[in-house]
């Protein structure tokens, strides 16, 4: 399965579009001139048709997954101001249109200063784009970071990797999955959400790497920790919470219990997992030790592979069941 923003196709920028316009239409000749003006002017209705495929690319945002139209929200800050965006690009195209067909009948009833109207028409269509450059820019900057999305398939079952930064989540899915994210020992090392993929005689499962997400209120949380949020919001699936108990910890034992607290809040299926026990600080782990006592959890390093396979063979038997039923 493609992400629904593979296919965009991006267009050049306003400035890139005129510059290969002013430098194309020198090069292109006939022996009427006449013809020759009608040319470049079929010139330059190619170079604006781009936005036009770049628009027809773009998927109908409200037929999108709620978790990939959340993503497009979050990006864009305001998905109705984008959308007038994309109104205004496709007005562009639509006013280009008008008057390439206006100059060229001028053209055709013009017997003698054919070249006066093309320089009007292509000061017209500058002119045009330039008045929606912002929005031209910021659409094309939208797309190129909505293309780079993993593809995610919501109809397979799904387990999703969540907790508090440099908890271990990239490593525990580079561990039991095909999803290589990148690992660090700073924290907010994953900026997008990441997929790997676990194949077995039974079913294929996708394994999703989050960002971390800190203990505040959520108009506070940046875009890389809203994109957490979304896919264990909108993602159905098995939520695998790390604990960090080792000394490097970011966030103290309350502030992790209240993140979970958080994310269990949201109705989904929540294992809690404590992780880096190979690098424990006592304290920090029977502080949260003490908090799930009476849940079932496991306790793991990811790093090394300690109690890995146990939780996986859980994870795993869990999401037959539920496939069963």
């Amino acid at each position: 399965m493609s992400s629904p923003f593979e296919r965009i196709k991006i267009p050049l920028d306003v400035e890139e579009t005129i510059r290969k316009i002013l430098e194309g239409i020198p090069r292109i000749s006939a022996s009427d001139p006449k013809e020759k003006c009608l040319k470049r002017i079929r010139f330059v209705e190619e170079q604006i048709s781009r936005y036009e495929v770049f628009l027809k690319s773009f998927p109908r945002i409200n037929g999108l997954h709620p978790f990939y139209r959340e993503i497009v929200e979050i990006l864009t800050g305001n998905v109705d101001e984008f959308k007038i965006c994309l109104a205004s690009i496709k007005r562009a195209i639509s006013l280009t249109r008008k008057l390439s067909k206006d100059y060229s009948k001028l053209i055709l009833k013009e017997e003698k200063d054919f070249n006066k109207y093309l320089r009007e028409y292509v000061g017209r269509v500058a002119s045009i784009l330039r008045r929606r450059k912002k929005c031209i820019s910021f659409a094309i900057e939208i797309s190129k970071q909505l293309r780079k999305l993993h593809a995610i398939d919501p109809n397979l079952p799904t387990i999703i990797i969540a907790g508090p930064p440099n908890a271990g989540k990239s490593t525990l899915v580079r561990k039991i999955s095909t999803g290589k994210p990148k690992v660090a020992v700073y924290p907010f090392t994953t900026k997008d959400v990441h997929v790997g993929h676990i194949i077995n005689e039974f079913q294929r499962i996708q394994v999703i790497d989050t960002p971390g997400i800190l203990d505040r209120p959520m108009k506070e949380r940046n875009k890389i920790e809203l994109k957490a949020i979304s896919a264990i919001k909108n993602l159905e699936g098995i939520i695998v919470f790390l604990f960090d108990t080792s000394s490097l910890s970011m966030l103290k034992p309350k502030e992790q219990i209240n993140l979970y607290n958080e994310v269990k809040g949201l109705g989904k299926i929540v294992v809690p997992v404590i992780n880096k026990i190979d690098h424990v600080d006592e304290e920090l782990y029977n502080l949260i030790k003490r908090e799930l006592e009476k849940e079932l959890h496991f306790e793991i390093s990811a790093e090394k592979g300690y109690g890995v396979n146990e939780l996986l063979n859980y994870l795993l038997d869990k999401l037959l069941k539920q496939k069963i039923n």
